[in-house]
């Protein structure tokens, strides 16, 4: 294997926030500048110098590249000795201030990397510049990096949108969670019941990682597996994961690597303080506290380091539209993601997680058309836990095997036993469905990185295979359902017979080999096949992959990439025992309650694609097909200036054999709630974005997105996620719920005065789709044509760091943050029945929330 990829993925690897709802800016500001004032009058010291540079380090192959996070430590020859930390930027900068004149050692060092340590005098009020390079010592284990590594290299063909370590943590955000950091991705779209689309499917269909290994629901797909924010490196993003290591998913792959536990001892603690919770213009009670903390360290110096990111939430959000004290969502939770890495030999790594995510939410669906009688709580427990060994020979052929083992306890129910009630204004008594689930997950793989080949170029090769296995078994319990129409009068019931436990599982066994093959410093090709076999699904699931970048000029100012692939879903758990779900049983009524004809039964039955029509199932394991995308992508990258790089690129998929649900009439059984693999997507985007990096600290990013999804409505995941829609229409082929034509997005990065950093981010775009229905709740019209106001936000964080000695020499972080800065009103919900009285008008408007930063790091 190329020791140069090796060592340009090293480099990348090498707060918050008190919310008071509604503050009026000043008031945010003054409060702001009274706290910084206290802490900065710990911090004053004699007026001193300030000591700068630039951190490069030395490839295997002799390359000399700028690397972000390494670790700068200066300490005084004085007694107390003063002692600064700081770490490099993305550019291989740091900069320390505020120095007191003396003799100093100044040591830079990273995991991995060659300690270097000089002798450094700090003369009174001037600038010391001291540039360092680091050697590379030898190559434990493949991991991210930022770099500035060639352009064309293979590894470029289809570069995902990224979230640095830094971008994750100081984002404007109400709540310090890595789900909720994915919006800020131009691409990725988050609708006003929560759900998040990604290239235009649900996540469901599409796969959530942590250090290569599956994070996601084993029965549904759902990102229910969040990771406290302390312990990412990055966060990626990619529409088209090229990449023939990649598979199991049909839309958007989101990958986390963590950091790498440290050979010295941190901690951070963050979000220490409660927030408070205002109602009325009055406080109520305590809105959040939702502390983190961050501890690593060696356990043997050399051998064996360890690292703990942990996070407890306990969260109370209230719901505009809705009378107080009815209109909280309650959220409890811990989320604990622990590692131990073992430095076997210079060659031999071994690194192993365990996390635990136990998670509670009273109230967890309600809106300003679902209050809380009629709303269901969520509840989950689970663990995972992985072990990866990689072994480098001297060869350069390195070998990564992982297990990974996953288990999950989920369950929702409702607040009462009682019918549930969907109106023309919205629901009421108590929700029809509780479900519970218990599921499990293995896995394993191994990868295999043969060494650098030439010929005609340079040739990296990389194969593999790995093996899965979901399973779980669950019940169901489904109440009556009334459909109320004008006046309350009852049209029609919905009752539930039969059901029995539900059990599944499914086995997939995957191998795959890609060559990333390098012509010249101007052309390189990115070849990959993957193949699957499915226990239920596919026999066999052939997935090609290709991508191409090239250069016209050596210095990689214009870029071209194109990339197109294959791609195979897991097949869905709920499908495979689709049957013994409750089946429904539809009484038509008139006034005075009276039945209209006999009740129309819909046992759950599947089938298949055919030739001619459809095919029926005797068991819904029987299905031979699994959902599959066909995905291309183009795009054209132009620096323009030496500080703005502008990229255009058009991205268009197409996914086949989605499983819907929808009543049907079957010519030989009648009535049926039919379950067959003919639905599809459609998606196609159009994306302009443009960066512009002034210098080492600032930068602003800017995406604009045209696009359009359209497709089968009656998905699993739409009906049968977690919360199971009461009404089934007929399916229809529409615009999706993350059909969002326009959007433009912008994330920044400033260095402001008095040493504040200023981090705004704007997003604009088109409205949600919603469908208008009668007071039968069925469809008027073509469903998803309306739509709802333009969605536009504005947030930002203003914060500074200082150097407390309260603290022992730690920085201390004190700042501000505001998300919907102005207001807006960005509803949530809207009355969509054409009877309703309130007909067309929308509720539940987006809340400002502005909150305070205080951090210790």
């Amino acid at each position: 294997m190329s020791h140069e990829r090796q060592f340009a993925s090293l480099l990348r690897r090498i707060g918050r926030r008190g919310q008071q709802p509604q503050h009026p800016i000043l008031l945010a500001v003054s409060a702001f500048a009274t706290l910084a004032a206290a802490v900065g009058a710990f911090a004053q010291q004699p007026a001193g110098a300030s000591l700068q540079g630039t951190v490069t380090v030395t490839s295997a192959e002799g390359r000399v590249l700028q690397a972000q996070g390494i670790s700068i430590r200066l300490a005084g020859t004085q007694t107390p000795p003063s002692v600064f930390k700081v770490e490099t930027s993305e550019s291989g900068f740091y900069r320390i201030e505020n120095i007191p004149p003396g003799n100093y050692t100044l040591t830079a060092s990273a995991p991995l990397f060659q300690t270097e340590t000089i002798k450094v005098t700090i003369l009174p009020s001037q600038v010391t510049v001291r540039n360092i390079r680091l050697g590379f010592s030898v190559v434990r284990q493949r991991v991210e990096v930022h770099a500035s590594a060639p352009l064309t290299g293979a590894q470029n063909v289809a570069p995902p949108a990224r979230l640095t370590a830094k971008q994750v943590v100081n984002a404007p955000l109400a709540e310090q969670k890595t789900q909720e950091t994915l919006p800020l991705i131009a691409g990725v779209i988050r609708t006003p019941n929560g759900r998040t689309y990604i290239g235009g499917l649900a996540e469901s269909m599409g796969m959530f990682t942590i250090d290569n290994a599956e994070a996601v629901d084993p029965v549904t797909g759902a990102f229910i597996i969040d990771l406290p924010v302390d312990a990412i490196n990055t966060l990626e993003v990619n529409e088209t994961p090229l990449f023939a290591e990649e598979g199991g998913f049909v839309g958007g792959l989101t990958s986390v690597s963590t950091k790498a536990p440290g050979s010295d001892w941190k901690f951070k603690f963050s979000d220490i303080f409660p927030h408070i919770l205002a109602e009325n213009g009055q406080l109520v009670g305590a809105k959040s506290f939702e502390p983190r903390a961050y501890l690593t360290g060696p356990l043997v110096k050399g051998k064996l380091n360890f690292s703990e990111a942990v996070t407890y939430e306990d969260n109370r959000e209230n719901v505009r539209g809705l009378a107080w004290p009815n209109n909280i969502t309650t959220t409890t939770g811990l989320n604990s993601y622990t590692t131990f890495q073992a430095l076997l030999s210079e060659r031999h790594i071994l690194t192993g997680h365990f996390q635990i995510f136990p998670e509670r939410q009273a109230n967890a669906n309600i809106d300003a058309l679902i209050p809380k009688p009629a709303s269901e709580n969520y509840g989950q427990r689970g663990f995972s836990t992985m072990l990866s060994d990689r072994l480098t020979l001297a060869s350069g052929t390195s070998f990564v095997t992982m297990f990974h083992l996953l288990g999950v306890h989920n369950y929702v129910h409702g607040q009462g036993q009682s019918d549930m009630l969907v109106t023309p204004v919205g629901y009421s008594g108590s929700y029809f469905n509780d479900w519970s689930r218990l599921s499990d997950q293995q896995e394993g793989g191994e990868t295999i990185e043969l060494p650098e080949k030439r010929w005609h170029g340079r040739h990296r090769l990389i194969l593999g295979a790995n093996a899965g296995r979901r399973a779980y078994t669950g019940t169901d319990i489904s109440r009556p359902i009334q459909i109320l129409g004008e006046n309350n009068s009852l049209l029609e019931r919905i009752d539930f017979t039969g059901g029995s436990t539900l059990r599944a599982s499914a086995t997939e066994v995957s191998g795959f080999v890609s060559d990333q093959w390098t012509l010249n410093t101007r052309l390189a090709v990115n070849l990959g096949f993957r193949a699957t076999t499915q226990a239920i699904g596919r026999d066999f699931a052939p997935a090609p992959r290709l991508g191409i970048v090239f250069t016209p000029d050596k210095q990689g100012k214009t870029i071209f990439r194109a990339s197109a692939g294959i791609f195979y879903d897991r097949f869905p758990l709920l499908a495979a025992d689709f049957a013994s779900n409750p089946e429904r049983v539809i009484t038509d009524l008139v006034p005075g309650n009276l039945p209209v004809g006999s009740p129309v039964s819909y046992p759950n039955r599947c089938a298949e694609a055919a030739a001619g029509g459809i095919r029926l199932l005797s068991s819904c394991s029987e299905f031979s097909t699994t959902p599959y995308s066909t995905i291309w992508r183009a795009e054209l990258e132009q620096q323009i200036t030496r500080r703005i790089r502008a990229r255009a690129g058009y991205l268009k998929s197409t996914t086949y054999n989605i499983f819907v649900t929808s009543p049907a009439t079957l010519p030989t059984l009648g009535t049926a709630m039919l379950l067959q693999n003919t639905g599809s997507a459609r998606y196609h985007a159009l994306e302009f974005a443009v960066v512009y990096q002034p210098n080492a600290r600032d930068r602003i990013t800017a995406t604009y997105v045209h696009s359009q999804s359209l497709g089968d409505l009656n998905t699993l995941s739409e009906l049968f996620g977690a919360f199971w829609q009461p009404v089934i229409h007929p399916n229809e082929f529409a615009n999706l719920p993350s059909d969002v034509p326009d959007r433009f997005t912008m994330l920044s990065s400033l260095a402001v005065p008095f040493k504040l950093t200023f981090i705004p981010a704007f997003d604009i775009h088109s409205g949600f789709p919603y469908s208008i229905v009668d007071q039968f709740q069925r469809y008027v019209g073509t469903p998803d044509q309306a739509r709802f106001p333009t969605y536009f936000t504005f947030d930002f964080s203003l914060y500074r760091d200082f150097h407390a000695p309260i603290f022992k020499g730690r920085k201390v972080r004190v700042g501000f943050f505001s998300i919907n800065t102005t207001d807006r009103r960005n509803p949530t919900a809207v009355y969509n029945n054409q009877v309703s009285p309130y007909a067309g008008d929308f509720a539940g408007p987006q809340k400002r929330v502005d909150g305070f930063i205080f951090d210790i790091r």
